[in-house]
């Protein structure tokens, strides 16, 4: 199956940018992996107006714009432009939830054959629909659904109201109201969770489990948005959180056949892009701010996110099944550190969001 991307790039000026400028506006998104400069395809879609289409199966991403074709695949140090073989620097490689190439060649190779749109007209002003104002804190699990439990008995949906209700505190000080799905241990079915975000009217949704693995070794934070499982350990993950619709006695459809995944997947593709953002800010201030291992950004796919008709992410705190994290996590100062840790980064998305109007700058 293949996912098609669109991301729109507003330029500042009224005129084409010239080889210089697109030089400086890519460069500026480049990242280190491995000791080398990639950039995101996606963003690179995104200043182009073309698309990305992925395929999973052949782990091939594709840039197009009118008639012009880029192919890249995951692992390989070669491009073709129009079916025309182009070797690369370094190989492509799957980075956040999408495929990375070299920076030379996305500043230097596709800025030959591409040009940045001409945007004309004055820039629109700053309105209110970029700002924050209002947020749903899920606590995972509850009531008869306890979630993962830990050697000595913690139960993952204690754990997480506890963090989820420091968070609201926290957001609260700072101004943003919060909506939770639960503030006490009952069972709140799936769609539910994303029925009230959605007729909350609030600007994104974040849920807050605890992880568990068979390894008692396993351990560290993870921050999840919603798309395809690109590896195992998101895949068991996955798995995992959604287990609990065993617990869901309502007519809730969990069909999972391919074409609804391919559905799945499109539907969300318009927020991803601030999922992703607000992902990276709340990965970067916990690892900034606590003790915990940080495992990264990853994407699977959640049913608790799925209803929810705005961006969306899914925090896992640590591993409950990891008897070091599991002591402590029952601390009251730890749980505090990583409440205090999502919060600044939630409060960082939002500066960043509302200074830029929405990602648009």
């Amino acid at each position: 199956m293949i996912f098609a991307v669109l991301l729109l790039f507003t330029a500042g000026c009224a005129t084409a940018p010239r080889r210089g400028a697109v030089r400086g506006a890519l460069s500026s998104q480049a990242v280190r992996i491995d000791g080398k400069s990639y950039i995101p395809l996606a963003l690179i879609a995104g200043y182009y107006q073309a698309r990305c289409e992925w395929d999973p199966v052949a782990r091939r991403a594709d840039l197009i714009k009118e008639n012009k074709i880029f192919a890249f695949y995951v692992g390989m140090d070669y491009a073709a432009i129009n079916g025309r073989p182009e070797r690369l620097s370094s190989p492509v490689v799957f980075y956040e939830g999408s495929a990375a190439i070299p920076a030379d060649f996305a500043i230097n190779s596709i800025a030959k054959v591409l040009s940045p749109p001409r945007i004309t007209g004055p820039r629109p002003p700053v309105t209110q629909k970029y700002l924050i104002r209002k947020v749903v804190i899920d606590a995972g699990h509850g009531g008869n659904d306890p979630g993962a439990v830990g050697r000595t008995g913690l139960k993952e949906k204690d754990l997480v109201l506890d963090v989820a209700k420091r968070v609201k505190n926290q957001l609260s000080e700072n101004g943003i109201d919060v909506v939770m799905t639960r503030d006490r241990d009952k069972f709140v079915p799936l769609e539910k969770r994303s029925q009230i975000a959605n007729e909350s009217n609030v600007d994104f949704f974040v849920s807050i489990h605890a992880n568990s693995a068979r390894l008692k070794g396993a351990k560290g934070f993870e921050v999840y948005y919603l798309s395809t499982a690109v590896d195992d350990n998101a895949r068991a993950v996955e798995a995992a959180e959604n287990s609990f619709l065993k617990f869901d006695d309502s007519s809730f459809q969990r069909h999972n056949t391919d074409l609804e995944a391919t559905l799945w997947d499109l539907v969300y593709t318009e927020n991803r892009e601030e999922s992703i953002e607000l992902a990276r800010n709340i990965s970067k201030s916990v690892d900034a701010s606590t003790s915990l291992t940080c495992r990264g950004v990853k994407s699977a796919r959640f049913y608790v996110l799925r209803g929810a008709q705005m961006p969306a992410v899914l925090v896992e705190i640590g591993f409950i099944s990891n008897p070091s994290e599991e002591k402590d996590l029952k601390s009251a100062s730890c749980r505090e550190d990583i409440a205090s840790a999502i919060a600044e980064g939630i409060l960082n998305y939002k500066k960043v969001y509302e200074s830029t109007d929405g990602f648009t700058q």
